[in-house]
């Protein structure tokens, strides 16, 4: 005679043959939706969202009005400066004081800070034209003489220092006589490159 299951077999069960129940991947929220807060109802996630896009546009509104208000004010300031640097350079009816009149080195740099000095627009526009306005005085006249003068100062880098500083101490205005005092310097760095090529015969 067969034996009888034990009362609690029929409840025992093992978790042979027992699948686990699968686990659904997360979706991603669909495109533009809104995500909220633990807390927070949705209407308050989109009224947030709308206040970022609000925001987001004025300062794109604001950024492109300060662009072109800052391209307008450059694009003048540099039809001022072509205007200037025409009327003053090329206009033979109206030539620099170097072609009026044959200007030696101090009267040179004289003129070309007389230049500088009205020059408008950005100042390193006018700096940059300082080499060339500089060259232009210098080639009206045989610098032979000075050059030979000055000799191997021109290798110096105080070069024209106190020929600089007898004419900056004499203007009134911080930012006015620092100004002075950087262009002089780079008119007297043109002047040796002049006298370096002159000793060397170029």
């Amino acid at each position: 005679m067969p034996a009888e299951p034990h009362p609690d077999s029929a409840e025992t069960s093992t978790d042979e043959g027992v699948e686990s129940p699968a686990i659904e991947p997360e979706l991603p929220s669909p495109k533009g939706a809104v995500e909220w807060t633990e807390g927070e109802e949705p209407g308050e996630a989109e009224a947030r969202r709308r206040i970022g896009v609000r925001v987001l546009l004025v300062l794109g509104v604001v950024l492109a009005v300060l662009m072109y208000v800052f391209g307008s004010a450059t694009v003048r300031s540099y039809e001022q400066f072509e205007t200037y640097r025409s009327a003053t350079l090329d206009d033979p009816q109206s030539p620099p004081a170097w072609e009026a009149e044959t200007l030696d080195i101090d009267g040179c740099v004289d003129a070309v800070l007389d230049w500088m000095e009205a020059c408008p627009g950005m100042s390193s526009w006018c700096e940059g034209s300082l080499p060339d306005v500089t060259n232009m005085c210098l080639a009206t006249a045989d610098r032979g003489d000075y050059c030979e003068e000055v000799g191997a100062a021109v290798g110096s880098t105080r070069f024209g220092y106190h020929e600089c500083a007898e004419r900056y101490d004499a203007i009134d205005g911080r930012y006015a006589r620092r100004a002075a005092k950087k262009h002089c310097s780079l008119i007297y760095r043109v002047i040796a490159g002049h006298c370096r090529d002159a000793n060397q015969g170029l």
